[in-house]
């Protein structure tokens, strides 16, 4: 069909494109407000229900979790911790120097020594002692038993990743209320965020609008 010489209207393939774009702009807005707005815990794992507060039991219930600057080994619990700066300090300057570790391993070391700080330590301290999942444990043991302390090697020293944690005085489990690793505090994702993604989304959008209307 053509189109009268004198009529003003956009070609129909711009149309579509014009509609195509706002309609994923609109769908990539809204997961956007969406993420935003989604109840979150301390480790960014999305809440089903809504979150009671609980007090610091390491801490046996005297504080309650609170923004706490400067924890400079823990700084993902900044924004809510059980813990304070100067005890973090106090934590690290006491341990011994870890040589021959991988980056993976130093953070593996890294994430156990902060459980204190934890505001969510109400589901992993009990009984007057850190619940440390079982599979932390070993994946931590496999990663670091190259690794030593005071020139003695962990792979030496212990035999798995159970009897590393149990000499360290925590309780190896196997439930859903244990201290868990989480690799993304270290920026080690190995996949994009759904933030990114949508970012990501929203640009490719731009780019290919700019690109198909520079046509006309």
């Amino acid at each position: 069909m053509k189109r009268h010489p004198n009529c003003q209207c956009l070609p129909y393939r711009l149309w579509f494109w014009r509609i195509a774009y706002w309609l994923a702009f609109m769908f990539a807005f809204m997961l956007v407000l969406a993420e935003t707005t989604e109840d979150v815990d301390s480790e960014g794992n999305p809440l089903l229900f809504e979150k009671e507060e609980h007090n610091c039991t390491y801490f046996y219930n005297a504080r309650s979790p609170s923004p706490e600057a400067g924890l400079v080994n823990c700084t993902w619990y900044t924004s809510k911790s059980c813990c304070k700066r100067t005890e973090v300090t106090s934590v690290f300057a006491a341990m011994d120097p870890l040589y021959g570790a991988s980056e993976l391993c130093r953070n593996y070391i890294n994430y156990l020594m902060c459980f204190f700080c934890s505001p969510d330590q109400e589901k992993f301290y009990k009984l007057n002692r850190v619940h440390v999942c079982l599979d932390y444990c070993e994946a931590l043991y496999e990663e670091c038993r190259s690794a030593g302390f005071n020139k003695i090697l962990i792979g030496e020293a212990y035999a798995n990743g159970t009897s590393f944690c149990e000499a360290q005085n925590f309780a190896v489990v196997e439930n859903a209320e244990c201290f868990k690793f989480n690799p993304n505090v270290f920026g080690g994702a190995s996949s994009l965020t759904p933030m990114s993604l949508q970012i990501l989304l929203i640009f490719f959008v731009l780019c290919a609008q700019n690109s198909f209307f520079s046509g006309f």
